[in-house]
């Protein structure tokens, strides 16, 4: 087994992450239901198909994760920094993306019903297919790039409405 796979499929209920350093690590398809890691720093890291529902990310910093195809439905991602990130295919149903910096994201086919983006930062993203079904989008920050990806046409129409055009 190479040594950079030893988090790789594994269950961490209940793991205490606070003094792990997650940079880099590969945690894909692994069970990281309600983990904490609030302030966490997992920049470069591999979640993908990863089940992280409920999961505490608040105020994270995750430049470079992917977290392709991962189940992140209903958790706290407030405050978080996520450029660059690969959320292709995410579960994100029910998300808290309040004030969330988000930049130069692939949020291509990812589900985002009922997730808060209000005070978000949307610069640069890719929704391109996404499910923005009751999403908020109060005082979100957006550029063109971003509603310009947005392909139906009542969330785009919603983001107008409820964001802020910067």
């Amino acid at each position: 087994m190479d040594v950079s796979d030893v988090f790789k499929k594994r269950n961490f209920k209940n793991v205490n992450f606070k003094y792990e350093n997650l940079v880099g690590k590969n945690l894909s398809d692994s069970f990281l239901s309600g983990v904490d890691l609030n302030g966490a720093d997992i920049h470069n890291a591999d979640f993908s198909g990863a089940d992280l529902s409920n999961a505490k990310l608040k105020g994270g910093i995750l430049f470079q994760a992917k977290f392709r195809g991962a189940d992140l439905r209903g958790a706290d991602l407030s405050d978080a920094k996520i450029w660059d990130a690969d959320m292709y295919g995410v579960d994100l149903r029910g998300v808290d993306l309040r004030g969330a910096d988000l930049f130069n994201t692939d949020l291509k086919s990812s589900d985002l019903s009922d997730a808060d983006l209000s005070g978000s930062y949307l610069k640069n993203n890719n929704f391109t297919g996404a499910i923005l079904e009751n999403t908020d989008f109060s005082n979100a920050k957006y550029d063109k790039k971003t509603i310009d990806t947005i392909t139906d046409k009542n969330s785009k129409l919603k983001l107008k409405n409820q964001g802020i055009f910067w």
